[in-house]
């Protein structure tokens, strides 16, 4: 009975000791996947979203002006 108890016991540590190194690799395939996104994302010259939302605003501010300046000729 008491060398169920070890054996179980033993395999409980290698289990939790499993889940952590399991743990570790998820956390690095992780890091190295978003490096390589955004390595990819600065290849393709993407601009961020806020970049992409100012120049949304100024783009229709000036097209509001133009209809304005427009009308006036």
């Amino acid at each position: 009975m008491v060398n169920k108890s070890k054996i179980l016991s033993d395999l409980s540590k290698m289990a939790v000791d499993a889940m952590s190194t399991f743990s570790g690799v998820r956390k690095e395939v992780e890091i190295i996947v978003s490096l390589r996104v955004n390595k990819i994302i600065n290849k393709m010259k993407l601009v961020r979203r806020d970049e992409f939302e100012v120049l949304k605003k100024l783009v229709q501010k000036l097209l509001i002006e133009n209809k304005k300046l427009m009308k006036k000729t």
